[in-house]
């Protein structure tokens, strides 16, 4: 029996794929053994990809949000601009060694929260990297924060150095919702620091932010009038990303929801991804990804897409994460342990992860499902028969007189899930073309 095909109904379906049990996918393993870090780093680095992309991150917060699991410690000024120095040095010891000459097309900084740098660190960073790696003329260079403490100051800091996109975490607009969840602001100040924010850095530069659906006491009026036609009608923001509610055991927000019994079922998520993308696709923006859209061309999504389909990331920072060659990197979240290490003059690695040999395979995969289709002519050695049908049935896509299969919205919702089944459906043998 092929396990990669779904049961009947719409329930089943539903269930069979928010389960965390996953069907055979055949030898997908990396490599075994613990090799040593910096060996590997330096082996790595020597081959420059032909898409590279540098993340930077920034461990530190103004304050832990309730349903957050990547909260690592509260920003001081003085640790801020400590660390703002080891990255520095971080950075510079690996320009000087001379391998990282290849084009960079996006830049990321990441947390935590970048923005809770000072303007000095903030433009600091973004100076030392134009002036150290190259970067290609159409760079993406994002800062994700918060618009909290997000002052004048810093946004001139950032756009004068050269950062083009801003990405903020407002999950929501609803303000009782907002503080319930450990945010200041309320809906009136966000907008109008959206907008000042806007006067600053210009009409060019993105402005872009997530929202968060699933979230407790939320109705499904509230998610499309409070935040969807907020984003549209009365925001400058020039692209959402639509995220379902991801929860961390043991973190307040789970704990709450489990006291309150106020989950919200996936059928419910499913409905709150489609309702949001219907409005936003009839008024006009444009669909970059199952879960982001543009109102205009400032926005470009480069780094968000490019994350989910195999390009090479260079890692800075402590607790950043990045692929080189083939091998996945990831650096020490200790900030005491990364500041001992970039003074030793080492890379601050805590893993090093042989790539796994599938992720080729995924990647172009992921491709073309993160833009909601699948396209069977670009893999020509499978047959999707048996399993296009099925998952047609089953309401996930439908399938063009071109021969295209087009997500629905049911199916962007579970789309990574659908990447790692047809990633083993392929490699499992099941979908192998006739000779």
């Amino acid at each position: 029996m092929n396990p990669f095909l779904l049961p009947g109904t719409r329930e089943e379906v539903i269930a069979a794929l928010s389960s965390a049990a996953t069907p055979p996918h055949g030898d997908m393993g990396g490599s075994s053994g613990t090799p040593d870090a910096q060996t590997v780093w330096a082996e790595a680095r020597q081959t420059p990809g032909v898409r590279q992309m540098l993340y930077v991150h920034v461990p530190f917060c103004i304050s832990r949000c309730s349903f957050c699991g990547f909260y690592r410690q509260a920003a001081t000024e003085e640790a801020l601009e400590s660390y703002t120095d080891l990255l520095i040095r971080e950075m510079e010891r690996e320009v000087s060694r001379g391998v990282f000459t290849a084009p960079i097309e996006v830049v990321y900084f990441g947390g935590g929260t970048p923005t809770a740098l000072s303007a000095r660190s903030l433009g600091r960073l973004i100076r030392f990297i134009y002036a150290h790696f190259n970067l290609t003329p159409d760079v993406e260079f994002t800062v994700e924060g918060r618009l909290y403490a997000f002052d004048d100051e810093r946004v001139r800091a950032c756009c004068e150095a050269g950062a083009n996109r801003f990405s903020f975490g407002i999950q929501s607009f609803q303000t009782d919702l907002r503080r319930s969840l450990g945010r200041r602001q309320s809906r009136e100040e966000l907008l109008e620091r959206l907008f000042r924010v806007r006067e600053i850095a210009g009409g060019e530069t993105a402005l872009v932010a997530d929202l968060i659906y699933g979230l407790p006491g939320q109705t499904q009026e509230e998610w499309m009038e409070e935040n969807i036609r907020t984003v549209a009608e009365a925001s400058p923001l020039d692209g959402v990303d639509l995220y379902s509610l991801k929860l961390f055991p043991g973190l307040p927000l789970a704990r709450r929801m489990e006291r309150e019994g106020s989950g919200w079922s996936e059928e419910e998520r499913i409905r709150r991804h489609a309702g949001a993308s219907d409005w936003l696709a009839a008024h006009g923006w444009e669909q970059l990804s199952c879960t982001h859209w543009r109102r205009n061309g400032n926005e470009r999504n480069r780094y968000n897409h490019w994350t989910k389909t195999g390009a090479e990331i260079l890692p800075f920072g402590g607790g950043a994460g990045g692929f080189l060659g083939s091998w996945g990197f990831m650096q020490t979240a200790d900030t005491e342990a990364y500041r001992e290490a970039v003074e030793a003059g080492r890379k601050p690695l805590a893993q090093v992860m042989p790539r796994p040999p599938f992720l080729a395979l995924k990647g172009r995969l992921a491709d073309q499902l993160e833009r909601s289709f699948l396209n069977p002519a670009d893999f020509p050695e499978t047959d999707f028969g048996a399993l296009g049908e099925n998952w047609t049935a089953a309401g996930l896509w439908t399938r063009g007189t071109d021969g295209v299969f087009r997500l629905t919205r049911m199916g962007e919702y579970f789309q990574p899930k659908l990447c790692s089944r047809l990633c083993g459906f392929i490699l499992s043998g099941f979908g192998k073309a006739a000779r």
